[in-house]
């Protein structure tokens, strides 16, 4: 069983990279955002607390997404796991590699999708412009991606040496193309 946490800022092509390991090398992708907004679309309590706090750029809680993500991982049974957009703090990676040791299993590669922050509102556009207004997402727009970014800097940004300093970061140019990536991770899970 391998795991895999993919960090990047937002619109740096995470969740586009989670689904191509999902279609080629059968892992699950546990993506925080989709979990995040299956909930607001649920109209729940919890769903209308955690849709402000997306359309305002904020983090939602860490107690609730640890909660969250840890019962996704133990509904799983022996599955590649693909982390998207989780852990997004030093709190939430502790806890995670916590969960993970007590089912003997670990975080075996970080990966960090490097992209200029100058060209995530490029990205963030053409998401936009793509879209059906039927399926485009609340929180992408260009105010919301600022406040995203300043979190991802703030907040994101220091599990990257939490990582680095157990041997599983590596760190791939965001801005080749969505192929050259993909062969990148490839490479580098194999």
């Amino acid at each position: 069983m391998t795991n895999v946490i993919l960090l990047g800022p937002p619109g740096s092509g995470k969740g586009t990279q989670a689904k191509i390991l999902v279609e080629q090398k059968d892992f699950y992708q546990l993506s925080t955002g989709d979990i995040l907004r299956e909930s607001v679309n649920s109209g729940s309590s919890d769903g209308k607390k955690i849709k402000k706090i997306m359309e305002d750029g904020q983090l939602v809680p860490d107690n609730l997404v640890i909660k969250i993500i840890i019962d996704s991982i133990n509904s799983l049974t022996l599955k590649n796991i693909i982390f998207d957009g989780f852990p997004r703090n030093l709190v939430q990676a502790k806890e995670l590699d916590k969960a993970l040791l007590q089912k003997k299993l670990q975080i075996d590669f970080v990966i960090l999708l490097d992209v200029k922050f100058s060209e995530l509102e490029k990205r963030i556009r053409q998401r936009i412009l793509q879209s059906s207004k039927k399926n485009i997402r609340g929180d992408d727009n260009l105010e919301t991606l600022n406040k995203r970014l300043k979190v991802y800097k703030e907040s994101t940004e220091p599990i990257i040496n939490f990582y680095q300093n157990k041997n599983r970061f590596f760190r791939i140019d965001g801005m080749m193309d969505i192929k050259e990536i993909s062969e990148k991770i490839n490479m580098l899970i194999n």
